[in-house]
């Protein structure tokens, strides 16, 4: 399936399971820091963390900052294209996508070396599951392996 080649990055990993490739996430996160602005939120949040004549004071309010950051902060994880377009997690400054278009491999899983790789073992620790799906890449090919995959995430 040839979607199956255009969602795989060079390390392994699916962008369908990737969080930062979720258009819907992002779409809403958009919307809602929209909303937020044109309610102008953050001046209400600034009357509920004290208290007034009408209503006790709410400290959860006083914490709007963090959340406007932390809308913001997922806003800019979106992958905009995928690995094999030049996007991905860190785009063109990946060292994996870069060592292997350098070594002209079609992903890690062709080089005899992605079990011990230094670049990808940081990657282990999120993604608990890397080594099996290019082990499964291997063996089955690019374009046969994502139904066989196993989870992306650690929690998952």
């Amino acid at each position: 399936m040839p979607e199956d080649v255009d969602l795989t990055a060079y390390c392994g990993l699916y962008c369908r399971d990737c969080i930062p490739s979720h258009k819907e996430l992002f779409a809403v996160t958009q919307r809602l820091q929209e909303l937020i602005q044109d309610l102008q939120l953050d001046k209400y949040a600034l009357v509920k963390a004290k208290q007034t004549y009408w209503s006790k004071a709410n400290e959860v309010f006083s914490k709007y900052g963090d959340f406007s950051e932390f809308l913001q902060a997922i806003r800019e994880l979106e992958c905009k294209v995928t690995c094999r377009e030049g996007g991905g997690y860190k785009g063109s400054d990946c060292e994996i996508r870069n060592c292997a278009l350098g070594k002209k491999l079609k992903g890690c899983w062709e080089c005899s070396k992605f079990k011990t790789c230094d670049l990808l073992a940081p990657l282990e620790d999120f993604h608990p599951n890397l080594e099996y799906n290019l082990s499964l890449i291997k063996a089955n090919g690019v374009d046969h392996w994502a139904a066989q995959r196993k989870s992306h995430y650690r929690w998952g």
